[in-house]
């Protein structure tokens, strides 16, 4: 095995907005990016269409946007983490301003503001139209070339953390290119950042990249970190329903400038679902949509008479999409479905982005910061990566270097070596986890759905043999989800259960899991409801 060895000051995994921006606010400390893809391709950051957050408006203020905020987490917001993030918007905006990024401005020179479901008031500031994350990312990827303090590997996938005694001394994985099978990466360093992004590859209907599965959880989870909300996924409900994979996202910006839904029969049904209709809360919108859907009924996007003509220029992405289609969003409705789309939950974080375990720091949708709460309010997740991307960089600036690396143990690579040594292809697996996460652990659950799922997810253990890296990853995190859902027997937020339909004020409360509790909640469970037990992975 040739292997490469670096020793920066600071090792980030994950090339998108959250990553970036630690990157550059650690300078002058020496930092390797990692990313397993060319710089900025495939990232939910690049992904991004309607923008970013803030409450800049005349009419608009920090505390009616934290409201707003903490209103659709129902309940389980760090208020303190929430306020933190919003007070910061503006000075991020103007950051970005800074490097180059323009944002959308009216004739008078203000932000031409977007409007989004459950915000009360207009304060999306984006950039040309839905290319808000391709232009930011943009922006970001400018200022890293030119930055002498950074190193950027890419093509590099991680497949552990190195740890001793809780404490992290650096990670270890290899070129994704197939003409380097065998040349791996050894980056030493006491300070690692995951900025992973999130898991929507886990599921069959994604807006997320296929390579966003959830790896920055597995590394976490098994270096001991305790990981928290891991039930609440959220689905985005407007998906374009046009065959892809992943699945195109049309912005709930096209919603904000007055298109609304309708089934087949041209019924309106969210005018009855909700006093805000096409303006709801995601989680309202998408369960309504998945009615609609689970009753036979197809359910598309009316642009036609509210944005007509502009659409093009509006939403030159989501026009593309619809182009390739055959579609013509001014003359045709288009057709949507509801797909997984972020992560509320993931690696526990403070206020200052530190993880449970020494020298391990998380930022971005791989983090779990408590601003979120069950339910995510549209266009705070770049805030939080851009706020918290800094956070992180300075509390790491803050910290006292080691001057010497700690050596590397002899037995951790030898076990390394023999868990990467196969080559064994999980396709098959892979599909099959998928399709089951997405019809037993998606929108709508109940008892007896989410059971279903555990015993797939533990037969797909057992068939797959532990044989792919990739496909272990996205077992481990599937359990974890598995488990926060069979645990939180009610709905809130993200989390819907059709046998626990209200909330309960009994679960304003967090659930924390390691890999240990989870393998053991686990166990109690097929003792309980009776299941089959297969030996897993932990065991």
């Amino acid at each position: 095995m040739t292997e490469n060895i670096y020793t920066p000051d600071v090792v980030v995994v994950g090339g998108g907005v959250a990553g970036l921006t630690v990157a550059l606010n650690l300078a002058p400390r020496k930092v390797c990016v990692i990313t397993k893809s060319n710089l900025g391709i495939n990232t939910s950051s690049s992904w991004s269409q309607a923008g970013i957050a803030a409450s800049i408006d005349k009419d608009d203020s920090l505390e009616i946007h934290l409201k707003d905020t903490l209103k659709t987490a129902k309940g389980l917001a760090n208020e303190a983490v929430a306020k933190k993030i919003i007070s910061e918007s503006f000075n991020v905006i103007k950051d970005l301003e800074n490097i180059g990024v323009k944002f959308d401005k009216n004739s008078d020179g203000s932000f031409n503001l977007g409007l989004e479901a459950a915000h009360s008031h207009k304060r999306i500031v984006g950039s040309k139209g839905d290319s808000s994350g391709i232009e930011i990312m943009r922006g970001l990827i400018n200022e890293v070339k030119q930055s002498e303090h950074i190193t950027v590997l890419e093509n590099v996938s991680i497949d552990s953390i190195m740890h001793e005694n809780n404490t992290i001394y650096g990670v270890i994985g290899r070129f994704t290119d197939k003409n380097m099978p065998d040349n791996h990466v050894i980056i030493q360093s006491s300070h690692i950042v995951l900025a992973t992004g999130g898991l929507g590859g886990i599921y069959a209907n994604t807006t997320n990249p296929r390579s966003s599965y959830g790896e920055g959880i597995a590394l976490a989870a098994e270096v001991g970190a305790i990981l928290t909300d891991m039930e609440f996924v959220q689905f985005h409900p407007t998906g374009l329903d046009f065959g892809l994979d992943p699945t195109p996202l049309a912005t709930e910006a096209i919603r904000g400038a007055g298109a609304f839904l309708v089934n087949q029969n041209n019924d309106r049904f969210m005018l009855s679902a909700h006093p805000d209709a096409e303006l709801a809360p995601r989680d309202i919108i998408a369960q309504n949509i998945f009615k609609q859907i689970d009753q036979g009924n197809s359910v598309f996007l009316d642009c036609r008479d509210t944005i007509g003509d502009n659409f093009k220029s509006r939403f030159p992405q989501v026009h593309s999409y619809c182009v390739k289609a055959e579609i013509d969003p001014a003359k045709d409705l288009m057709p949507i479905i509801p797909v997984a789309h972020y992560h509320i939950g993931g690696v526990k974080t403070d206020i200052t982005g530190r993880t449970s375990v020494d020298g391990l720091w998380c930022c971005g949708e791989v983090a779990a910061t408590g601003v979120h709460g069950a339910n995510r309010l549209a266009s705070n997740s770049l805030l939080e990566a851009l706020v918290f991307g800094k956070i992180v960089a300075n509390e790491i600036n803050s910290q006292p270097f080691k001057q010497e690396q700690q050596a590397i143990n002899s037995n951790f690579l030898k076990t390394y070596k023999e868990k990467t040594r196969s080559k064994i292809r999980a396709k098959k697996y892979i599909w099959q986890l998928r399709s089951t996460m997405m019809r037993h652990l998606g929108i709508v659950r109940n008892e007896t759905s989410i059971l279903k799922g555990l015993s797939e997810i533990i037969r797909i253990e057992r068939d797959s043999k532990g044989l792919s890296a990739k496909l272990n990853d996205m077992i481990l995190v599937s359990k974890f989800i598995i488990v926060g859902a069979i645990k939180r027997t009610e709905s809130r937020g993200c989390h819907l259960r059709f046998d626990y339909p209200n909330a309960d004020p009994k679960f304003l409360n967090h659930i924390d899991q390691t890999q240990i509790t989870m393998e053991q909640d686990i166990e109690s469970i097929l003792l309980e409801k009776d299941l089959p037990q297969e030996k897993t992975l932990a065991s």
